[in-house]
Order: structure tokens, then C-alpha cells, then sequence
């Protein structure tokens, strides 16, 4: 009898920390996929250096930025909007972004930057976070 209830205990036991351990894990993986999701960088546009190279002949287009009209330099850093895929200076398009959200060739519009805490954005509405982190 007191070994069936101490069989018993254990079983209790064991199933108990498996079902905790699947439960923390799962809920890593998701903070995990939603800090990925949230905090993308790339969303807004992708940063590149310039790198002219001939290939047997051909010739390859260049980038060009549409606001100092310019073409891109060897070594330079161009940034590519991934809303519609226009290129310009990283330079350029900097000042331009923090003031619009837009494109300025096409006007397509940009994805908003994202938040600094990006997993308390998930759960949180953005009026309640700002009302905390403003400075009086």
C-alpha cells in the first residue's frame, strides 16, 4: 500500500515537471518569435555599401539617389526601401526619414520605426507606454 502511494507521488512528480518544462519552453520560443517579429530592422529598409564589380563584360546598374542626384560612390552606404525598393544615400534619406514616412520618389508610404521595447508593445498599448516613459 505505501509503495503503490509513493509510485503514485513520483508519477505526480514527473508529470509535473515535464508539464512545466514544455510550458516554459514553448513560452521562450514565443518571446523569442515575437522579439524577432516586432524589433525587425530590416522592415523600414536594408542598408548597403557599394560595390562595383564587372561581370565578364556586362554591366551592372548602378544605384543612384534621387535626392542629391547623384550616382552611388565605391564604398558608400545606400539604403534600400523596402516599400518600394528605391535607393539613396544613407546620408540623404536620414533627415528625410526621421521627418516624413514616405518615400520621396514615389511617396510610397514607409513602415513606422520600431518600438524600443518592442515585447512590452505586444501586450501594452503604445498611450500607456508613452505615458510612463515621458520626461516631465
Amino acid at each position: 500500500m505505501f509503495t503503490k502511494s509513493v509510485i503514485s507521488f513520483c508519477e505526480l512528480i514527473a508529470e509535473t515537471v515535464i508539464i512545466v518544462s514544455l510550458s516554459l519552453f514553448s513560452l521562450r520560443v514565443f518571446l523569442r518569435l515575437a522579439s524577432f517579429l516586432a524589433s525587425r530592422p530590416w522592415r523600414r529598409y536594408r542598408t548597403f555599401t557599394v560595390r562595383h564589380r564587372r561581370r565578364w563584360g556586362k554591366k551592372t546598374v548602378e544605384p543612384y539617389c534621387s535626392i542629391c542626384l547623384q550616382d552611388a560612390a565605391d564604398g558608400e552606404k545606400m539604403r534600400r526601401l523596402t516599400a518600394c525598393g528605391h535607393c539613396f544615400h544613407a546620408v540623404c534619406i536620414d533627415p528625410w526619414l526621421e521627418k516624413q514616412s514616405t518615400c520621396p520618389q514615389c511617396r510610397a508610404q514607409i513602415p513606422p520605426v520600431p518600438p524600443e521595447y518592442p515585447l512590452v508593445a505586444l501586450f501594452v498599448s503604445p498611450g500607456v507606454i508613452e505615458l510612463f516613459t515621458k520626461e516631465p
